[in-house]
């Protein structure tokens, strides 16, 4: 038996033993006849996805659903273009420490021990001018779905989702939430010790800019939120949140949380943005440039941009998809809170790259919070 006829029988078994799994992310004639228009590059990509076989992902357990959202792309790939590649997940670390161990390895001459790399501006713009990454005419690959808008770095990234984020907050341990629109509100003496944040200050980064609110005025106010804190926790304390243990969380990473499946309509988690702290921030995938599975990967990347990807992976398991596309849930989020007459701030790569410092400053504004 040939190596490819292998792969398509451990596959095909594969999908016998997890069809609850599958049955949820895609329906097979569904995703035949989402599949969009092939071009070229899309029909190269397949063919070499398919030879290669094997796609290597590594990134922390909240990622994507972790090891079971990797059989559920698997599937959902596998379907879509006909191919028959295996996804093999392994936990890895935080976007930073992540992109530096990439870095290691291709300095080192290994292979990346992840053909994809997801980060936010703040993390992939340093490596952006190290050729860490490939650059890839996604648009070319399918203008159907992909504008170029959607595409940065010079094709070293693309988009993938946004981020709203504000105050992820337990809806019956927390129902003052609701009623804190600045971040004024946050500093009313009844509201001490209700809420926890960050021990990094999650998106007070973007205040400290010169054309947002500056170092000074930034820094004020975290000394003045540093008392009313009742502690610092993780974005990834979610399970903490729901329980009720921690009430709320300002600002969380990402605000999107309780728009997950699990959560999403159960009355449990609700994410309250500030009007004048409000963000428009982006989730990026890139291809490494020593990736092992580079075709493979493109197909992983191509699946999350279609409708489906973006309605099942992306809102369902993620939470959040990209407000670029029309029809996007996070698109009304924003015009939502635009209509209260915030005006998010666009963080993308290029936004981030012409702020140079920003990291460090927050780094040290962070000790307010820290050694309070």
């Amino acid at each position: 038996m040939s190596r490819r006829a292998e792969r398509r029988q451990r596959t095909e078994g594969r999908r016998a033993d997890d069809r609850t799994v599958v049955d949820y992310c895609v329906d097979p004639s569904v995703a035949q006849a989402q599949l969009p228009p092939a071009t070229p590059a899309l029909t190269a990509a397949i063919a070499g996805a398919e030879k290669e076989g094997t796609l290597t992902v590594r990134w922390t357990n909240n990622i994507f659903g972790g090891p079971d959202g990797a059989k559920m792309m698997e599937a959902a790939i596998n379907r879509t273009f006909g191919t028959h590649i295996t996804v093999e997940w392994a936990p890895g670390p935080a976007y930073g420490p992540l992109a530096a161990m990439l870095y290691q390895e291709k300095q080192a001459g290994q292979p990346a021990s992840s053909d994809i790399y997801i980060s936010t501006a703040v993390q992939i713009s340093p490596y952006v001018d190290k050729d860490l990454f490939r650059r890839i005419d996604w648009v070319g690959l399918m203008p159907s779905r992909i504008a170029p808008q959607m595409v940065e770095a010079d094709g070293q990234a693309i988009r993938i989702a946004t981020n709203l984020p504000g105050i992820v907050y337990n809806v019956k341990a927390a129902p003052w939430v609701p009623d804190v629109k600045t971040t004024a509100d946050l500093l009313k003496p009844e509201l001490k010790g209700k809420f926890y944040t960050t021990p990094f200050l999650g998106g007070f980064d973007v205040l400290l800019a010169p054309d947002v609110w500056g170092v000074e005025k930034t820094t004020e106010y975290v000394k003045k939120l540093a008392p009313q804190l009742a502690g610092l926790v993780g974005c990834e304390a979610t399970t903490r949140i729901a329980s009720g243990e921690i009430p709320a969380l300002a600002i969380d990473c990402g605000g999107s949380i309780p728009n997950r499946l699990e959560y999403r309509g159960k009355n449990i988690l609700g994410n309250q943005p500030l009007i004048d702290m409000a963000q428009r921030r982006y989730n990026y995938l890139a291809i490494l440039t020593h990736a092992p599975h580079p075709n493979a990967a493109t197909l992983f990347i191509l699946y999350l941009m279609t409708a489906e990807g973006q309605d099942k992976m992306m809102w369902d398991i993620q939470g959040g998809d990209l407000d670029d596309f029309p029809n996007s849930r996070m698109r009304k989020e924003y015009e939502a809170i635009e209509a209260q007459g915030a005006k998010p701030v666009g963080v993308t790569i290029a936004w981030w790259r012409s702020h140079p410092g920003l990291d460090k400053a927050n780094a040290e504004l962070a000790k307010l919070v820290r050694e309070k």
